[in-house]
């Protein structure tokens, strides 16, 4: 075979593995519409606490044994440890407001953080790092913006908790940018820095109502299956960022919160005109931003 079947042939086993993960994230509503026979803080908790030995797996899959435990060694290092730990902050607010929103019927306003978080990361770029901006990403932030003005009167109410995932996940991104460990080792290490977060959520948990997980072993399994559902798609991203482009990656990043609106859309969630047309504007930012990203591509 040669160097160029090669490379084509590792694009494509990239690209289909990208495409699984934001599939996987797509889904991830269906999942916990399954478990949604548990308390919310007890599915957050089983959450974490899953996630220590799946991401182990993970990052002794991906880099082999003695090169995996290098890189979480590396990872438990004091400044690699105190930069995770406050970027566990925010994953753990990310990823309880997204776990209540779903499990309060309301997947459609979960799907608008994640269509928001690629223009809020043009808009902390030209904010904070003072990076140049195209009329194309001024576009796209001005219509998002207009389209949060209007979900807000569609909903009576502006967004908080969709603007309050968005922003809790541009946060993590920024910090963890900071720790330069691979995915699976650093979200190792940020597990077991919220597990006693965790514990204490089972707790809280078990002091109102008997646990879920202890009611039956369908029951313990399905909550058993957070730590695969959050490690796998992670693996697969990581596999294949590394051999795909970045213009492929940035518009593949909208296949997730387009399958999660499509989720809700399937719930029956309400979904009035104005609402509509606040996704509308919403998507023709996004339309911008698609532009400019392969128009970027080609000049590169």
């Amino acid at each position: 075979m040669t160097a160029a079947a090669i490379e084509e042939s590792g694009r494509r086993a990239g690209l289909i593995a990208v495409t699984g993960a934001y599939v996987t994230w797509g889904f991830l509503p269906l999942y916990l519409k399954l478990i949604s026979f548990a308390d919310v803080r007890e599915v957050l908790a089983q959450r974490i606490l899953w996630c220590v030995p799946a991401a182990l797996v993970v990052a002794l899959a991906l880099s082999g044994w003695h090169a995996g435990w290098r890189e979480i060694a590396n990872a438990l290092k004091p400044r690699m440890l105190a930069t995770l730990a406050a970027s566990s902050v925010f994953l753990f607010i990310n990823w309880g407001l997204y776990v209540w929103l779903v499990m309060q019927h309301r997947v459609i306003e979960s799907s608008l953080a994640y269509f928001l978080t690629p223009l809020v990361a043009v808009g902390i770029g030209f904010a904070f790092f003072r990076e140049r901006i195209g009329w194309a990403q001024t576009a796209a932030l001005a219509l998002a913006g207009v389209g949060v003005i209007v979900q807000g009167l569609a909903l009576g109410a502006p967004p908080w908790i969709a603007l309050a995932i968005c922003g809790a996940w541009s946060t993590y991104t920024i910090i963890r940018k900071q720790a330069p460990v691979p995915a699976a080792a650093g979200l190792l290490v940020e597990s077991l820095v919220l597990a006693p977060v965790a514990i204490g959520l089972l707790a809280w948990a078990a002091s109102a109502a008997p646990l879920a997980s202890g009611m039956s072993w369908s029951n313990a399994i399905l909550l058993a299956l957070a730590g695969p559902v959050t490690a796998l798609p992670m693996m697969l991203f990581t596999f294949g960022a590394r051999r795909i482009s970045f213009a492929a990656i940035g518009l593949l990043q909208f296949l997730a919160p387009s399958l999660q609106f499509a989720t809700g859309i399937a719930f029956g969630e309400p979904f009035t005109l104005l609402r509509g047309v606040s996704f509308a504007l919403i998507w023709a930012g996004l339309g911008f931003f698609a532009w400019d990203t392969l128009a970027r591509a080609r000049k590169a």
